[in-house]
C-alpha cells in the first residue's frame, strides 16, 4: 500500500475514505509558515517525475526523498518554493521555485500547485486566470473556474477568513477526483463534472461538508 501525506486537519470521513487506499500520514502543523498552510504538503513537498522533493525543514522525511536547497519560510515568496506541479512531462513553477527544481513553464502566480488541479497528462482545472492563459498557450486543456466557497483552516481546524484554491481542495489518484467537501458547494459544479467526464474521472466528494483546502496530497 502506498503512503499519502496529507494535512492533519482532515476530517474523519475523509481520513476513513483515503485509508481504504493508502497508508495515510497526517502532516503535523509547522510553525515555519502561517497557520492556514501549516499542514499543507504542497508547501513542503512536490512530486516531479515520480520523485518527491522535500524542503529541508519539512516535518516528515524519508530516505528516498530528494532534499531541496532552501528552507520554506513564513513570508511570501519563501512559502512557495516547492509549490510546483507537473502536467504530463511539463513542470509548472514560478520565478521563486527552489533551485533544485527546473520548471518548463513559468507562471506569475507563486501558489502554482494550490491553483492547479491536474486532471490528465494534458489537462487541468485552475482558479487563476493568468495560469489558465499561460497553460492554454502551451496547448494544455484548461478549465477555468472562479470559486469563492473554498476555505482555508486555522490551526484549530476552524475555517479561516482566507480563501483556498481548487488545487489544494482536491486530490487525484487512479481514476478518482477527490474533492474535500460537498461538490454542491461549488458554483461551477456542472462545469467541473463535464470536465471530469471528458477525462473519465469519477468525482468523489463528501456530502454536507464545507470545502476545505488542505494543500492536496503527496503519494509515495
Amino acid at each position: 500500500m502506498q503512503n499519502l501525506i496529507i494535512d492533519s486537519r482532515i476530517r474523519d470521513v475523509e481520513y476513513n475514505y483515503l485509508s481504504k487506499f493508502f497508508n495515510v500520514i497526517k502532516l503535523p502543523l509547522s510553525n515555519d509558515v502561517y497557520e492556514e498552510i501549516s499542514g499543507h504538503c504542497d508547501i513542503f513537498y512536490t512530486k516531479i517525475n515520480n520523485q518527491v522533493i522535500v524542503a529541508p525543514n519539512a516535518e516528515i522525511m524519508e530516505q528516498h526523498f530528494i532534499l531541496g536547497k532552501e528552507k520554506v519560510g513564513k513570508e511570501y515568496p519563501k512559502d512557495v518554493l516547492y509549490n510546483v506541479c507537473q502536467i504530463g512531462n511539463k513542470i509548472i513553477g514560478s520565478k521563486y521555485t527552489d533551485k533544485s527544481i527546473k520548471p518548463d513553464i513559468i507562471v506569475k502566480q507563486g501558489y502554482v500547485k494550490c491553483s492547479i488541479a491536474v486532471t490528465s497528462d494534458n489537462s487541468c482545472i485552475t482558479s487563476d486566470k493568468g495560469i489558465a492563459k499561460v497553460l492554454e498557450s502551451n496547448n494544455i486543456d484548461v478549465l477555468y473556474i472562479e470559486e469563492n466557497n473554498i476555505n482555508l483552516l486555522k490551526k484549530d481546524a476552524t475555517a479561516s477568513t482566507m480563501k483556498g484554491f481548487i488545487g489544494g481542495a482536491s486530490f487525484i489518484f487512479d481514476n478518482k477526483f477527490v474533492l474535500f467537501g460537498d461538490s454542491n458547494n461549488l458554483s461551477n459544479k456542472d462545469k467541473l463534472i463535464q470536465h471530469l467526464d471528458k477525462y473519465n474521472l469519477e468525482l468523489v466528494d463528501f456530502k454536507g461538508l464545507d470545502i476545505y483546502d488542505y494543500g492536496g496530497g503527496i503519494v509515495f
